[in-house]
């Protein structure tokens, strides 16, 4: 009988023994940041556009918000948005970006608040991706700071594949995005539009990087013949010039087109590289009913792979009878 009494005192023990091992593992487990709200400022886009990817990786909001003070309304909001136990803030961006004032709003609505921004947004770009990740990342997504167009195109296909977002100066690498890819340490560079320059590339590879470009659009216009009444060999003389200055020009264009069909297999995903390797081991053309059993996905599943292919101009499709044919229409760079 005194055995049985003592038998809680003894589970007591051994329970308070064992707390302290429990106790790292439980940390262990919230290490990783969450956040279940994104606050960017409403008067700048870029913020917002930079937000995108890590709110898709989160599966979070994004709201943006005066960058001096919260109104009545948006307070009534958030107050609400925080009763559901939702109450830990990100906020994108510096105190200049988003006042101290609006953070202090915040926390007494009872948000945990955390910020990260810097000075510039080339800067707050290259701190998020740092901060979400902390392994680094094979794969970067590049955009000018000061192109909209591109940053938000640049955005979307970071969201699409879970790829890390930086900005950089259209005419050469910002120092934070050096920084960046140092702690990333990517083995590819996807440069979005036609915001960047050749010189944005050229210090890329110098430094180590592949890189790959989307959105880049070069056109040669060559000028206009005027109508003049001079001598015939005036005319052979300028067609001469002309020829000795198009010619090289079409040439170096042309070799960079040719550079622009080849396209690395990083870019692509692990059921697209699966599809694309199916086609090349039939020579590149395929019947799209035949992929199915070539790779073992529904045809469902095949219809949206070849839809995203189409859509990053690697395949073309031909309706012929109650199928189509499947070409490859780019150069697969394979590493494997």
């Amino acid at each position: 009988m005194v055995g049985l009494k003592r038998a809680p005192l003894i589970i007591l023990i051994v329970t308070l023994m064992l707390t302290p091992l429990l106790i790292p593992a439980t940390h262990a487990a919230s290490d990783e940041k969450k956040y279940d709200l994104i606050i960017v400022r409403n008067d700048d886009l870029i913020d917002y556009i930079v937000a995108l990817p890590y709110a898709k990786k989160l599966g979070v909001p994004i709201l943006p918000v005066n960058p001096k003070n919260l109104d009545i309304k948006t307070q009534a909001q958030l107050q609400s948005y925080a009763q559901f136990g939702w109450n830990h803030v990100l906020i994108i961006g510096n105190s200049k970006a988003v006042s101290d004032t609006v953070q202090d709003e915040l926390m007494s609505i009872g948000f945990i608040t955390e910020r990260i921004g810097g000075e510039v947004r080339t800067e707050t770009a290259a701190r998020l991706a740092e901060a979400f990740f902390p392994k680094g990342s094979e794969t970067v997504i590049l955009a000018s700071a000061n192109d909209y167009g591109s940053a938000l195109a640049a955005a979307r296909y970071a969201m699409n594949y879970g790829y890390p977002l930086l900005l950089t100066r259209n005419d050469t690498v910002s120092e934070y995005t050096v920084v960046a890819l140092k702690k990333l340490k990517p083995t590819l560079v996807v440069m979005i539009g036609a915001g960047l320059s050749e010189n944005v590339e050229k210090q890329l590879k110098s430094m180590g990087y592949e890189t790959f470009w989307y959105g880049r659009n070069v056109e040669i216009t060559l000028p206009k013949k005027e109508e003049q009444t001079s001598p015939w060999w005036y005319y052979l003389i300028g067609a001469l010039i002309s020829l000795a200055i198009t010619v090289p020009i079409v040439l170096y264009w042309a070799k960079k087109k040719w550079g622009e069909n080849r396209v690395p297999i990083e870019v692509l995903t692990e059921k697209e590289r699966i599809v694309v390797k199916a086609m090349l081991e039939k020579g590149g053309i395929v019947k799209q009913e035949d992929l199915p059993e070539l790779t073992g996905y529904s045809r469902p599943t095949i219809s949206r792979i070849i839809q995203e292919l189409e859509k990053k101009q690697l395949v073309s499709r031909e309706k012929v009878g109650k199928t189509f044919i499947v070409r490859l229409i780019k150069e697969i760079r394979m590493r494997e």
